[in-house]
């Protein structure tokens, strides 16, 4: 199935017209690896295996993150940010040195109102002996998930797209759940300390200012310098989320690149069901037993948390 526009605002009369369930996507032998790296960090997936994409442009973004909409009908709230910047510091006569610093910033905003992510995973099919890339879509869904998801299809595998009818072309028994691939574990002693200090910052993303990622990173390497036995990261539409393990202290502690998150603290023996639930349930779940709002007060309640 060919498509000539690269997003829909509507459904096309052509899958409008489909009763049931069908699936779009491509055979995973049709993409190379550096592609499949792009979309997904990963190279390869066993049959019943789900990931959620990485964010490669527009609709992966809102699928991952959701979208926020700047309120201009309300009034504005003050809002405190911390920012880094580089200062020119006087040491003597004809000796000026560029240093690093953090400050904090309290401005006036149009308050954000954020739609949830739609979290529409793609899966790993086999079918006889070839495995496919798919995703699972229905003519009885809410219309805006149906039109999302073909979008999303259009965007991570191009205009010309494998259609399958679930129930015929010998995708008759699909899986009832699929794994979910969106964390990588990275045990304590796998790695020294240097490359998991890279792995980290991998995560996070390439998109933030100049003025905020290093603020993000700073908070990541705080974190990572009390004793842990463990880090899990994000990968694929997870990406820029981190887990610190402390057993030890009963907590898992997780930190995202996103500025307008909190740090999120929770019972260490919840990871396993924390690590199946979308990122919209992770914060808002009642999973967690603490919340460190991102203020002047972070570092403090962090060294108490923690010591």
């Amino acid at each position: 199935m060919k498509f000539k526009q690269k997003s829909f605002r509507k459904v096309p009369d052509s899958l409008a017209s489909i009763t049931g369930k069908f699936l779009l996507g491509k055979k995973l032998s049709d993409l190379s690896s550096d592609y499949l790296k792009k979309i997904s960090d990963q190279t390869t997936w066993e049959d019943g295996e789900s990931f959620l994409p990485n964010k490669i442009g527009k609709f992966s973004r809102i699928n991952a993150d959701g979208k926020e909409i700047v309120r201009r009908d309300k009034p504005k709230e003050t809002i405190t940010r911390a920012f880094y910047y580089t200062r020119s510091e006087f040491r003597g006569r004809d000796n000026r040195v560029e240093v690093e610093d953090f400050t904090w910033r309290t401005y006036e905003r149009y308050p954000r109102e954020t739609i949830p992510a739609q979290n529409v995973h793609i899966n790993c099919i086999k079918n006889q002996d070839e495995k496919f890339l798919l995703i699972e879509c229905d003519s009885e869904e809410d219309p805006s998930l149906f039109l999302h998801k073909l979008n999303l299809a259009l965007e991570i595998f191009g205009s010309e797209l494998e259609f399958h009818v679930a129930a015929k072309d010998g995708f008759v028994q699909l899986p009832r759940t699929f794994k979910v691939v969106n964390w990588l574990i990275l045990p304590a002693g796998t790695y020294s300390k240097e490359e998991l200090k890279e792995k980290i910052k991998q995560t996070v993303s390439t998109k933030l200012s100049k003025t905020v990622k290093p603020v993000i990173e700073k908070r990541l390497d705080k974190i990572a310098s009390y004793e842990h036995t463990g880090i899990v990261i994000g990968v694929g539409g997870y990406k820029g989320y981190v887990i610190y393990h402390f057993p030890q202290k009963g907590i898992s502690v997780l930190e995202s690149d996103s500025p307008n998150n909190a740090t999120y603290v929770f019972n260490n023996t919840s990871w396993e069901e924390l690590s199946k639930k979308t990122k919209t349930e992770i914060i808002k779940s009642n999973l967690a037993i603490k919340r460190i709002i991102h203020d002047t007060n972070w570092d403090q309640q962090i060294d108490t948390l923690l010591k």
